[in-house]
């Protein structure tokens, strides 16, 4: 500071005659402090969103294999730390429960087959008894009708033959009653097929119903069937890619309660990176920005990473970020997704960067 005073002063000496020079060197003070804000100011426009650097821990995803009832376990074939490959069983579970259903349900279809196949020989057997009954009626109401005509024709031809007679006083008043006797019968006739008739279409009716409700509920009987069988089928958990067996918190014939995690699952190499951006600067990062990231050193090729996800509240830092023990830090947490294939370790801080 004294050699620039110095400085100042030795121009001041050379130049002090000039003007310009004698103004400026009176100002100084003010205008050095108009630069250092105008400095600010660029720097703050340059610079405004912009984040820096902040530090977050390598993570892989995870699976946990559970159920949602309670379930027995049979056999566990893997063990903590062991390298598992898509295609390898993990272990076989048993749900006596689930048995019981699947029995009950195949039990009921099949009732409701017999229940329906006996509905329609009941059905035929009653249109059957109708029709019988019909053709018995029918026979009896069609003899009679047919000695009434021939009796009724006899009496007509009579009755001609009396009214020929001169002076004859013989009366009608006979066919005439017979023909409204035989006229009656006919419309009987006509009314006990109708009936008949009507009976049948009710029982076809009646058959058709039984048929459509039997078939409803057979169908809801086969969709709870599959889905029990599905279930069943997965109570052999087999690998569908290669993991890392994180956790085994059961032995084989022992019971494990409702969503209780049996296995956990792991990547091998983390996919994930678990960053904290500091409370004061949360607003630097959005859902799809893109970010480098590299070890805590700085060493190594920086791996491309890109925001998944952002918390929606200001959460503490774990404590191994912390500076000081005794003081907590606080801000956002972010989720970035890495690639599979990079160099860092399960738990490894690292330094994102945009």
């Amino acid at each position: 500071m004294n050699k620039l005073e110095e400085a100042l002063d030795t121009y001041w000496n050379k130049h002090k005659t000039n003007p310009g020079v004698a103004h400026a060197y009176k100002h100084k003070l003010i205008y050095a402090w108009c630069l250092s804000i105008l400095i600010v100011v660029i720097l703050g426009i340059v610079f405004a969103g912009k984040a820096t650097m902040f530090q977050g821990i390598a993570e892989a995803s995870e699976t946990t294999i559970s159920l949602p009832s309670p379930t027995e376990v049979v056999k566990v074939h893997v063990m903590p730390g062991q390298s598992i490959h898509a295609g390898d069983t993990i272990i076989e579970l048993n749900r006596p429960d689930l048995v019981l259903r699947i029995s009950e349900v195949t039990r009921e279809l099949d009732a409701i087959e017999g229940r329906s196949s006996l509905s329609t020989a009941e059905i035929d057997q009653k249109v059957a008894e109708v029709k019988s009954d019909l053709a018995t009626r029918s026979l009896a109401l069609k003899t009679e009708i047919r000695d009434l005509e021939t009796e009724y024709q006899k009496n007509k031809e009579l009755s001609a033959k009396l009214k020929s007679l001169k002076g004859s006083s013989a009366e009608s008043k006979g066919p005439d009653a017979m023909a409204m006797r035989i006229k009656s019968l006919k419309n009987e006739l006509a009314v006990l097929q109708s009936n008949a008739n009507e009976q049948i279409k009710l029982l076809r009716s009646s058959g058709r119903l039984q048929k459509n409700a039997g078939a409803t509920e057979v169908e809801n009987l086969k969709k709870e069937l599959a889905e029990l069988q599905k279930q069943q089928a997965e109570l052999i958990q087999i690998a569908k890619e290669d993991w890392v067996v994180g956790s085994v918190n059961a032995r084989d014939g022992e019971k494990v309660s409702s969503f209780a995690p049996i296995v956990t699952l792991t990547h091998k190499s983390p996919t994930l990176v678990r960053g904290y951006i500091h409370e004061r600067m949360y607003q630097r990062m959005d859902v799809g920005e893109s970010v480098k990231v590299r070890t805590l050193g700085g060493t190594g090729k920086a791996i491309k990473g890109k925001v998944v996800g952002l918390s929606s509240r200001i959460v503490p830092f774990p404590n191994r970020m912390w500076k000081m023990p005794e003081m907590p830090i606080y801000g956002r947490e972010v989720i970035i997704q890495i690639p599979e294939d990079n160099p860092f370790l399960l738990g490894e801080m690292v330094t994102i960067s945009e």
